[in-house]
């Protein structure tokens, strides 16, 4: 296992999916980077959607923490069990805590990373409400960047990209993704990207929901991080974003 890898796996091995907050921890943790661009991934850990607890997307929190160390960028990501659904419900805290740092960092563009099962017939999913999240200059030179890593509509299976069709970043108006919250609430670029069990998990940790053994394709999770790290880098050149933000360590934050 090459370096990133098990730096993956001890990132993710930090993240309690199915434990509540101690004393005096949050749900959620944000970790400061020095680029105008987060990574989100508000489903690292189990949630609750009307009453009952859905499973965590488990290492997109590990993938999100591990790209922003790389690229630069921020992250804020679940490592404790949710008792809301970050994804779904309005005037949560992971919300707030989305406003405030886009407030406080000028965050130009917002990546949220999702996880789907390994069944699907794509590596990729993009999400961008059928380019409603963000400008289509941003659209286009997502996908000229994922085309470069070997990601692509006409891909074979994990190399394909499925664009706004099974996961549009929207999902009805009865449920607020951090997609459209970001773009209509924030007016903020965003992008939902979900990734296919096989692009991230490394292998599935003995506190995963999903009690059967599993193993990813390394060389596939390890293109994913080097996607991910150059799609962050991309749109931080492409909007001149890529000043540093004097003062700001690069450090793990709670919040509540």
């Amino acid at each position: 296992m090459n370096d990133w890898l098990q730096r993956l796996v001890a990132l993710e091995s930090e993240v309690e999916y199915k434990s509540p907050p101690r004393r005096g921890e949050g749900e959620f943790c944000f970790q400061p980077g020095n680029l105008a661009v987060l990574i989100s991934a508000p489903h690292g850990a189990a949630h609750t959607r009307h009453g009952r607890l859905k499973e965590e997307d488990d290492f997109t929190a590990g993938l999100a923490r591990l790209c922003a160390e790389l690229s630069g960028a921020h992250a804020l990501y679940a490592w404790r069990k949710s008792s809301t659904d970050p994804n779904y419900y309005p005037d949560v805290p992971y919300k707030h805590a989305l406003r405030e740092i886009i407030r406080r960092y000028d965050i130009r563009f917002v990546l949220d990373l999702h996880g789907c099962a390994a069944y699907r017939d794509f590596g990729i999913a993009l999400g961008s409400m059928r380019g409603e999240s963000l400008p289509p200059d941003y659209r286009r030179l997502i996908l000229k960047v994922l085309h470069h890593y070997g990601f692509r509509s006409g891909g074979g299976w994990l190399s394909r990209v499925d664009v706004d069709r099974t996961f549009t970043g929207g999902n009805g108006s009865r449920q607020e993704t951090v997609t459209r919250f970001v773009s209509q609430c924030l007016g903020v670029a965003a992008v939902q990207i979900e990734l296919n069990s096989y692009l991230r998990v490394v292998r599935r940790l003995p506190q995963a929901s999903e009690r059967d053994p599993f193993e990813g394709d390394p060389l596939m999770i390890e293109r994913t991080i080097h996607l991910l790290v150059g799609l962050v880098r991309a749109v931080a050149r492409y909007a001149s974003i890529d000043g540093v933000i004097k003062g700001k360590p690069n450090k793990i934050v709670e919040l509540d």
